[in-house]
């Protein structure tokens, strides 16, 4: 069992100033794995057919500065079911299929929107991928959801299931099974039946899609990894592209048959939905538009990413917004959209963007972190400090979104000011637990 405590006064406080006159609805949270920022259509995509995320966006709001907490997978995911900065759980980096990572996960005395959200009278369910320990010990049943279909490494085989080591890796629950299909036709499969199965009573859906993450394969590929152990070469470039589209737009399908059901089950006025990926897009096969950099590395191009929210009975049609949002903030919103007190001591980094939603109003101004290997990063508004290695980078985001001007060196006020923001959140954040292993 999680310990239960009371919510600490500054969390109270949080949401206090946050506007209330609204229906607690349902919750579809859409995550994409290795989505670029430049990937949909939405986004400037016109290769890549996006339509039921392109008609999400014309009837929600569409974000242009929203921010994965990591630039790489687990971290992102521990942050967005936490609430916090993942260096608080001991998740800095991905949880691999091979070495000791393997053996570790995020500890299930770990609070999760999940454990809130069960506590506030919601059916929780995920389907897809989990990636946030491979042992069942730390299994999804344990971290808050009522129900899991989907498997709980990185990436598998699209499908023959296996991982990254050839291991079978498809999950109901608790247990291991064995069913056929492409992973992303299953996962809309098991999203559908969870909407249809809790239509009746409030419910929240983690939707963690594998598309458009490695291997790169469409609907009618064969499988790359087999049972005797033998992986298969993955194509050329030129085919992997081919794949990467089919593999988003599949997605966009799946997407789009989400939003049908809602509609035909009579949900869609009472249902919020929210789209994001979990970090950049790869080199060279996705797209993170005039962003610098990719998918592991702290530039935007490695954590800036596509984000959209619909809620057709809240939030204005086809509205923009430049606020800054992170993965963490997600867990706070959930709060104060199911109108339900806490009772758990968060000690929560994220921010409730509740106020963004329905009055188009951001929440108060704050820095941001990012830390992985080598880089770490603060931004305080338009400003940007990059520390790679032994460099100092200042950027102006507002002139300079392609991070190609380093104004350290004329900058030297801000560029000290943020340096030291920087140190304190690095101590700040120290404290963390240690990864726990099983």
């Amino acid at each position: 069992m999680k310990l239960l405590f009371y919510v600490l006064s500054i969390l109270l406080l949080q949401f206090s100033c946050v506007p209330r006159k609204f229906d607690a609805p349902n919750i579809i949270l859409i995550m994409a794995d290795d989505l670029g920022y430049g990937d949909l259509g939405c986004y400037g995509n016109t290769n890549i057919k996006t339509p039921n995320l392109d008609k999400m966006a014309s009837e929600g709001l569409r974000f242009m500065d929203y921010h994965s907490n990591g630039a790489v997978c687990s971290p992102t995911r521990a942050a967005l079911l936490t609430g916090r900065y993942q260096q608080r759980s001991g998740i800095e980096g991905v949880v691999y299929a091979k070495g000791e990572t393997r053996q570790t996960g995020l500890d299930i005395k770990e609070v999760t929107f999940a454990d809130f959200m069960k506590s506030a009278g919601y059916a929780t369910g995920i389907v897809g991928k989990w990636h946030l320990g491979y042992n069942v010990d730390f299994n999804p049943i344990y971290q808050g959801f009522d129900f899991f279909r989907g498997y709980v490494s990185g990436n598998i085989d699209y499908h023959s299931h296996l991982d990254g080591v050839g291991i079978p890796d498809w999950w109901h629950d608790l247990e291991k099974t064995e069913e056929e299909g492409y992973v992303t036709d299953l996962i809309t499969k098991y999203a559908i039946s969870f909407i249809e199965e809790n239509k009746s009573k409030p419910f929240c859906l983690y939707v963690s899609h594998e598309s458009p993450h490695y291997p790169f394969q469409g609907r009618n590929d064969e499988p790359e990894r087999l049972l005797n152990g033998e992986f298969k070469p993955t194509g050329t470039a030129e085919q992997k592209k081919i794949a990467y589209k089919e593999m988003i737009e599949v997605m966009d399908e799946g997407v789009g048959d989400i939003f049908t059901t809602l509609k035909k089950l009579g949900l869609k006025e009472n249902t919020f939905v929210f789209f994001c990926s979990d970090n950049g897009g790869i080199r060279e096969i996705g797209s993170n538009g005039n962003l610098r950099g990719n998918k592991g590395k702290l530039w935007e191009g490695g954590h800036r990413v596509p984000a959209i929210a619909w809620w057709p009975r809240y939030i204005e049609p086809g509205k923009t917004t430049d606020a800054q949002v992170m993965s963490m903030d997600v867990f706070p919103t959930f709060i104060n959209l199911s109108k339900v007190v806490p009772k758990y001591d968060f000690q929560l980094d994220g921010m409730d963007f509740t106020r963004l939603l329905i009055e188009n109003k951001p929440s108060e101004k704050r820095s941001l972190f990012w830390k992985y290997r080598n880089q770490k990063v603060v931004r305080n508004g338009k400003w940007k400090l990059l520390v790679d290695k032994n460099d100092t980078y200042l950027y102006n985001l507002e002139e300079d979104i392609s991070e190609q001007n380093d104004l350290s060196s004329t900058e030297n006020t801000i560029t000290n000011q943020l340096k030291s923001e920087l140190e304190n959140w690095e101590q700040d954040v120290s404290l963390g637990v240690k990864l726990r292993t099983k």
